[in-house]
Order: C-alpha cells, then structure tokens, then sequence
C-alpha cells in the first residue's frame, strides 16, 4: 500500500530523504570518501570560497638513546566548495502524494541525474592526482600492477580500484571466476562491485574519464633549491618543483625521481605526474637522498638534479582506472544559510547531505523547491592512489 501522510501527502523530510538516497546510490567513486573537515571548520565559509586540508610528515627516526625531537612539518592542500543543484515547480513537488510516484518521477530521475553530475566532477578533480601510473591493456595483470604499485609505498588502508564497464567486461571475460565476492562490500557498491581481486574491490564507474594522447605532447618545469641547516646551510638537500607547464590528462615520468613511501621511506617507484584540466600537477617536493627535509613525498640520487620529464605513454586512446586507498578521497559538505521566509529541510544519507528549499516570490505569485548538494572533493595524498592507462 502506498505510504501517504496527512491526507495525499507525505513529509518533505520523507521526499528529501528519498532523493538523498538515490544520490548516494548512484555515486561509487565517491562512496567511502572521507571527510577531512568537520563542520566547525566550515562554518561561515560559502560557494566559491577555498579553505587548506593539512597534512604531517612521518617525522625523524635517530639511531641511540637520546632523543633528538622533530618539529611537525605540514604542507596544505587547497580545496574549493562547489555545489549542484536541481529544482521542481512546487506543483509537482506537491502532487505526488505516496511514495511510489513521487520515487519514480522525482526521487530516481533526479538523484541519479544530480548524484553523476557530482562523481563526474569528483572523478575530474580527483584522478590526476596520483604519483604513480600502470600502462597495460585490460586484464588481470595490470589490476595487479596497480594494487602492488600501492604496496611499494606503504599504503595500509582498503584498496579500491575503479575502471569502466567495458574495461571490467573485457577483464571479466578473461576468467570471471578469478574475482572472489565479499559480501560487505558487494552491499557498500551494488550492482557496480565486481569482486575482490589482487586486495582490491573491484568497481565499475562509466564516468571514469576516456583520453587521446597524440604522442606529441611535452611538459616542462623548474626547482627551487631547499638548503639544510646548520653544517648544511651551504648543501642542497632538496627542491620544490615550480612551474610545471604540461598537456590536460597526459602522464609524464620525471626523470630521475623516485618516491618516498607513505612511512617515509625512500623507494624504488618510478615518480609520474599527470596535468590536470589546467595543465597542472599536485605539490612535489623532493629530498636528495638520505636527507629528510622537506615533507618529501619523492627523492633525487644527489644535489646536481636537472629537472626532465617525457612522455610516459604512446600515443592513442585509453581508457583510466584508478586503484587507490578506500578513503584517499576527501569529500565534505557545508551548509547553506536558511533565507528568510523559505521552507528548508536537511536529510542525510551515507555520507551524502540534501538540502530542500522552498521560495515563495510575491512579485510573480510562484513558487519554487530547489535540491542543493554542496560539497568540496579533492584527494590530498597523491601517493595514495596510481592510474592505469588502459589502452583501448
């Protein structure tokens, strides 16, 4: 039986809860996400406006017994608050009186079209943002590569890995029965969950982004020099790379890098960048060899580093699958002021917050509801994720 409230109609936190719930349904990618913030930091900040995650070092390890006490170095991470919107003519916000119809002409068609409108967006933000990259076709030996490329650097959390259902369908005919089923995770992902593989869940997410490479494109960038203290004053122990100029979506190879694990330990991963929309890569600071300094998240062999970076794929088509740390992505949410004279209600569900407003204007005699998700994403440790250029 239809579920009605108070004659025809059920309660608006009842209608938003349904959307926010088909919002979170529709947003693998993001499912898991972590939050960064808590509401206490971002309170009184609005739309557009950018804030700082900060994240330590791993500190200093002395051989003895005396201590030699270490100052904690952070770096910050900007991040900036976005929203996504939909709005309904209040008449058909309120007609739909039983649960049944309201899902299927409201909830359902604009919760998942609002909730791909955002992963979209957090997957463009999010999968440059990685210091290690796989190039294979698609199969089991490149899912591999990824999930072992995040054990080279100490990466201790749940492993996810991402890829679109063409690239899941193409590895799954290789030999289904190659995945193992967890049920916990199949009931986080759903339909998307493909299966355990390599200590990874497997997911699919048709918004993972598709790219050309001509094969031509080149970047270059510069380094400032991070001296050393004391003795060191006068011996470069590190550089902070600046200036990084390079082609949107194309993974370089920085020559002669190397990164440093997430315990802080110097490692034999080959160092990848990949520009973003803009041409831009995540901060990149690099210590000579048996130096800490710096809040180094990669290593030279010595202090006469001469900055280089090719072209780590041929040119063609791929097809980008992520493998990263559970939680590697940060997505907050912050809240919109009630303006007067509007009807508002808030519903939460998973790590997904809506928020209804309905606005009367007496100049024109209408009305309107409006859906806002508003929401900051960014994934702050490069380390804690690697890209594979799958080639399609």
């Amino acid at each position: 039986m239809a579920d009605k409230i108070l004659g025809n109609e059920f309660t608006n936190n009842k209608k938003v809860k349904l959307i926010a719930g088909e919002v979170y349904d529709n947003m693998p990618y993001t499912k898991k996400a972590k939050s960064y913030m808590t509401q206490g930091e971002l309170e009184g900040k609005k739309y557009g406006n950018t804030y700082s995650i900060y994240l330590t070092d791993p500190g200093e390890v002395h051989d003895g017994l005396e201590a030699t006490p270490d100052t904690v170095t952070e770096y910050a991470v900007p991040v900036t608050l976005k929203n996504k919107n939909t709005s309904v003519e209040l008449d058909a916000w309120n007609k739909l009186g039983d649960i049944e119809s309201f899902t299927d002409e409201i909830a359902r068609p604009r919760g998942r079209k609002l909730a791909r409108s955002v992963e979209k967006e957090v997957i463009e933000d999010t999968i440059p943002k990685a210091f290690q990259i796989v190039v294979g076709s698609a199969n089991f030996k490149t899912l591999t590569d990824m999930s072992k490329a995040l054990d080279e650097v100490s990466m201790a959390g749940t492993k996810v890995t991402f890829v679109k259902p063409t690239v899941a369908g193409t590895i799954a005919n290789g030999g289904l029965a190659n995945f193992i089923p967890s049920e916990i995770q199949s009931k986080i992902y759903k339909d998307a969950y493909l299966g355990q593989y390599a200590g990874a869940s497997v997911i699919e997410d048709n918004l993972m982004p598709v790219v050309n490479i001509a094969g031509t494109e080149t970047a270059s960038f510069a380094v400032a020099n991070v001296s050393g203290n004391g003795d060191e004053s006068a011996t470069v122990v590190g550089y902070n790379v600046t200036g990084f100029t390079g082609s949107p979506n194309a993974p370089y190879k920085l020559e002669g890098v190397k990164v440093i694990g997430l315990d802080g330990m110097e490692t034999d991963q080959d160092f990848y960048v990949i520009a973003d929309k803009d041409g831009k890569i995540p901060e990149v600071r690099l210590a000579v060899k048996g130096h800490n300094v710096n809040n180094a998240n990669g290593w030279v062999e010595s202090g006469s580093f001469t900055p280089s970076a090719t072209l780590a794929v041929e040119s063609g088509k791929y097809a980008l699958g992520q493998c990263r740390d559970e939680q590697a992505v940060g997505f907050d949410q912050y809240k919109f002021s009630d303006l007067p004279g509007s009807e508002n209600a808030t519903e939460s569900v998973g790590n997904v917050s809506m928020k209804m407003s309905t606005y009367g204007d007496g100049r024109n005699l209408t009305t309107l509801t409006r859906l806002d998700l508003p929401f900051a994403c960014t994934l702050p440790e490069p380390r804690r994720a690697v890209v594979a250029y799958f080639k399609i």
